[in-house]
């Protein structure tokens, strides 16, 4: 069974206030977007088609494998479906109608949809209920509980404003019974073709119709910059209760953030106040303390970074490292039982095992134009406030006396030691004024 999702974006989402397009506004990392797409392919939609109106330049850079038309003028969400049927040429497909700004979506709540579909109902909507559905068309059913109509909010009397069952605007049906209610369809007062009429027509017409209640929060839709922090909200509520679930300790919740694709193991512990960017990977029994910023990294077991640690991308660091507080590692591997402690930088560089890197050490990777390496090798030393300038390689069992600037390479079990000579003059009388 072929099955095809329509996805409306044509929207200007004026409510923004951006230059970027809505459905490229991120969530815990991932834009509504992808969301949405993720939910499409878990749930096994074969296509997508999307609907693209203002700033569809953008939006097609971002959509791949899928098909595109351009709604112009825009005439309704009725209007934006029926001309996303030139790309439908299987009528008796099931179509899957959604929108990028509603993008949380469960794959489990999509295919109760498309199953009423493949039971025999000619459509089949999705709702919620609600305490707050003021904006949203209001389902009506009969005192059997069967679909009659949705009304939108604009056109609702009082008394219907007062039901709390509310339209997602998410539907499914057969491309041929679709594509015919569309047919019936006819322009409201405002000049649009509404999709929901396809609901009454079909009532109307004594056709089964299916309903499927989801939770309000899957289908919270993203409008503006308010309902864009509730998502956030939302997501990371999911992905922290999954995390702990799984036997991540997050000592206070509230203030972590977590991006959509963390992998944290169990027995991990994450401080108050952390930031967990995209592709981190923390193993077992490591330690994350407060104010430490992570992204695009991978932790061994039984490491222990910050507080006040910035990990940054393309850094692995192995087993059992500590990475102390002020401390920036960027683009290096560090290996197992090393350690970096206090306020150092550490860029493009290879850290040994069982090395120490003292407080106030920097390795100098950029001259201005290029990035250079630095090699650090195994069981080295290297004393405070010393600056590494790369491209340098420092061999197994070597120090670094504290305060050196090291400009060649270091042999194997050697002592390196750069100074300026330390001079004493003799005090005398100074007169101070007052």
């Amino acid at each position: 069974m072929e099955i095809i999702s329509i996805i409306l974006a044509a929207g200007k989402g004026k409510r923004m206030n951006s230059s970027l397009p809505k459905p490229l506004h991120k969530v815990a990392g991932k834009s509504l977007l992808h969301w949405l797409e993720g939910g499409l392919d878990e749930a096994l939609v074969s296509k997508r088609i999307f609907v693209l109106g203002d700033k569809s330049e953008i939006l097609k850079k971002h959509i791949k494998n899928s098909d595109y038309v351009i709604q112009e003028p825009q005439l309704g969400t009725g209007h934006a479906v029926k001309i996303a049927g030139e790309k439908i040429s299987n009528l008796n497909s099931i179509i899957l109608i959604v929108y990028a700004d509603t993008p949380f979506i469960s794959p489990k709540t999509i295919k109760k949809i498309i199953r009423k579909i493949e039971n025999g109902c000619k459509i089949s909507i999705l709702g919620f209920e609600t305490d707050s559905p003021n904006g949203y068309g209001r389902i009506i059913t009969n005192q059997s509980n069967q679909v009659l109509e949705i009304i939108e909010d604009r056109d609702a009397s009082e008394e219907v404003k007062k039901v709390k069952l509310c339209n997602s605007g998410i539907l499914a049906g057969r491309a041929k019974d679709i594509f015919d209610y569309l047919e019936q369809v006819k322009l409201s007062n405002n000049g649009e073709y509404y999709l929901t009429d396809i609901v009454s027509i079909c009532s109307n017409n004594k056709k089964k119709i299916g309903f499927v209640l989801g939770s309000s929060e899957e289908l919270i839709g993203v409008n503006d910059r308010i309902d864009l922090s509730n998502a956030e909200k939302i997501i990371q509520k999911k992905l922290k209760n999954t995390l702990l679930s799984k036997g991540v300790t997050l000592v206070d919740p509230s203030s972590v953030y977590v991006s959509h694709n963390a992998n944290l193991a169990k027995d991990v512990i994450i401080e108050p106040n952390v930031f967990i960017g995209p592709n981190v990977k923390i193993n077992s029994n490591t330690l994350i303390r407060s104010f430490s910023y992570l992204e695009n990294c991978s932790i061994g077991k039984k490491c222990n970074i910050g507080p006040f640690a910035r990990i940054r991308p393309e850094t692995e660091i192995e087993d059992n490292v500590r990475i102390g507080n002020f401390v920036e590692v960027k683009k290096s591997k560090i290996k197992n039982n090393s350690k970096v402690n206090h306020l150092s930088y550490i860029g493009d560089a290879l850290v040994g095992h069982d090395s120490n890197v003292g407080a106030g050490t920097i390795t100098c990777n950029y001259d201005g134009t290029n990035k250079h390496k630095t090699n650090i090798g195994n069981n080295v030393f290297i004393g405070s406030n010393s600056a590494l300038i790369a491209p340098l390689t420092i061999k197994d069992n070597a120090i670094i006396a504290a305060g050196s600037t090291i400009t060649k390479d270091v042999n194997a079990n050697s002592i390196a030691v750069e100074r300026s000579t330390q001079k004493e003059v003799k005090r005398r009388d100074l007169k101070f004024k007052k």
